[in-house]
């Protein structure tokens, strides 16, 4: 009975064990999607970019909002 006993408390303690690192992968396969997706998105993102470069209005946009450009016939306005 006691050998039985013991065993039951060794084998009950290893799954608590697995359980346990079971729950932590998990949640690190969790976060590790969560990141995959955000630089999947910042991929995407970044490839658009590359790809609208040779668009004139994007270049027309980029020198609007990076460096001030203002077109002829438009009023550029400061805010403070």
């Amino acid at each position: 009975m006691l050998f039985l006993a013991f065993s039951y408390g060794v084998y009950d303690q290893g799954i608590q064990k697995k359980n346990a690192l079971y729950a932590h992968l998990k949640s690190s396969v969790r976060r590790l999607e969560n990141e995959k997706l955000c630089v999947l998105r910042e991929k995407e993102d970044l490839l658009l970019r590359i790809e609208s470069q040779t668009d004139p209005e994007w270049i027309r946009m980029i020198l609007m909002k990076k460096l001030g450009v203002v077109p002829e016939g438009q009023i550029k306005v400061h805010f403070k």
